[in-house]
């Protein structure tokens, strides 16, 4: 009774297979008209993608979700099939900080899919570059860690390159200890690892590996290349550039927060559409005098607009000024944000907008 019970059920997941399938062709079919229309007509100048468009899909299914399928697994599924869809209108090409097996490329997974072009860099400077002389449509960059804080590089970017953030991801860290699969523990002369893998994994290490060596390299990837070089070398490294390298795993997240999250953003040349939930980045010039910063955030007070983030550092292209980095609520488009942008000029403050984009935190 019980082999019958279970054939039946794997009969109907058999037919629901087979709907499944029909329906994702219907779809990639219909997102392929729509690109030749667009084509046709002369609609799109730049990219096909849309943060505005996908993120309001995914919103829309997500509130309708209702099963055992958790809502973060239900959007990878749907993300993966959004990427599959406009992969049929153009593969889009996204630049982001190399090598392969970073944090950073699974930033890029996690945010556009696996059916694009990825395009590893040596650098924040070089995604930015690639940019900036339209080699790839998109770079991803991280730009804040939980316990780490911001990443100075992205925020250089920020304000030396006319580009605009078209969106952001989020991305739990976890961090592994590996070594190559015959090296032993108490073997190890040495630990690799980014900086920022260090910092973030700083009271583990010193607590259980306080005597050895640690070496930095320019990625966790680069880490874990040279732990498989060196069989006396530990690294530490995420799961993927584990499995990439083929290195054995001796203890998972020895990170020393639980929470341990990076914000990632995206960076084009498009302006992105308002949502319902947006975001906006500014970057704002002041004189370095008693009551800068006040008078910057009075006109955000006085309209109840949220501020998600303030990030404050002199400014490199004079000693008189101080920059403020900004995230607020909404979308520059609406009228109190315009209002808000239109006040602070006339206080003579000095207002980039730096992008609006879908709220995804």
């Amino acid at each position: 009774m019980t082999a019958k019970k279970i054939d039946v059920l794997r009969k109907k997941i058999d037919k629901i297979d087979a709907n499944l399938l029909k329906l994702i062709q219907e779809r990639g079919d219909l997102a392929h008209q729509i690109g030749d229309i667009k084509s046709k007509a002369l609609i799109n100048k730049g990219s096909f993608y849309k943060p505005d468009r996908e993120s309001v899909i995914l919103r829309k299914i997500l509130s309708k979700n209702k099963g055992l399928i958790s809502n973060k697994k239900v959007r990878h599924i749907f993300k993966e099939l959004i990427s599959a869809c406009l992969s049929l209108e153009e593969i889009l090409n996204i630049a982001f900080l190399g090598p392969t097996g970073t944090h950073s490329e699974a930033a890029v997974i996690n945010h556009f899919g696996s059916s694009v072009q990825k395009n590893p860099r040596v650098s924040i400077d070089d995604v930015f570059h690639q940019i900036r002389n339209g080699i790839s449509h998109f770079g991803v960059v991280p730009l804040e860690n939980s316990s780490e804080g911001v990443v100075n590089s992205t925020l250089n970017c920020l304000t030396d390159e006319n580009v605009l953030i078209c969106g952001e991801t989020y991305l739990d860290i976890h961090h592994n200890l590996a070594s190559h699969k015959h090296s032993k523990l108490k073997n190890s002369k040495v630990v690799a690892s980014h900086p920022q893998a260090f910092g973030q994994c700083s009271r583990w290490l010193e607590k259980n590996l306080p005597n050895v060596l640690r070496k930095v390299t320019l990625s966790t990837a680069e880490a874990a290349e040279f732990a498989k070089k060196n069989k006396n070398a530990l690294c530490i490294a995420s799961e993927v550039a584990i499995e990439k390298y083929k290195l054995k795993t001796l203890v998972r997240n020895i990170e020393d927060f639980t929470d341990n999250r990076t914000r990632f953003i995206v960076v084009g040349n498009q302006n992105v559409n308002k949502t319902g939930k947006d975001k906006t980045s500014f970057l704002f010039q002041t004189p370095n005098k008693p009551g800068s910063l006040m008078a910057l955030l009075k006109p955000f007070h006085k309209r109840k607009i949220n501020l998600h983030r303030i990030e404050t550092r002199p400014s490199r292209k004079s000693i008189d000024s101080h920059n403020f980095f900004i995230d607020s609520e909404g979308h520059q488009s609406e009228s109190k944000l315009k209002q808000t942008i239109a006040e602070l000029r006339e206080l003579g403050v000095f207002v980039r907008i730096l992008g609006s984009y879908p709220d995804e935190s």
